[in-house]
């Protein structure tokens, strides 16, 4: 059993959920809202119980990293398309316009950036 310093609670939309939960998902990116966030505090040792929007599974993710970006771009370009995008095609240009699409992120990210965190389920 694994006890992380630090649990965060997420909801995922069921596509990048399972994408974590078989693996080739190895990024989560997420755009504050405000200055100083939950995604601030976030260290490498803690964790994350995703639930799934749509079925109310959960998994629970150790972070093997944290790391903040100024733009979309450079997140992808950092830790990979493949590693972020649970959407095909895995396209920088196709993950900028799928970022884009959520409400307030385009807006956030020039004024907060981006998080790429590091996940990887843990085994219960």
């Amino acid at each position: 059993m694994y006890n992380s310093l630090m649990k965060y609670f997420m909801h995922l939309r069921e596509r990048p959920f399972n994408a974590i939960k078989k693996g080739p998902k190895k990024v989560e990116g997420r755009v504050p809202d405000k200055l100083n966030s939950r995604y601030h505090q976030m260290k490498s040792g803690d964790s994350i119980d995703f639930e799934n929007e749509t079925n109310k599974e959960h998994i629970e993710v150790l972070i093997k990293f944290i790391n903040h970006y100024p733009n979309i771009r450079s997140m992808l370009e950092t830790e990979g398309v493949k590693n972020v995008l649970s959407s095909q095609p895995k396209t920088i240009e196709h993950g900028i316009e799928s970022y884009n699409s959520f409400p307030g992120y385009k807006e956030n990210v020039v004024k907060f950036g981006i998080f790429a965190i590091g996940v990887e389920p843990i085994s219960k």
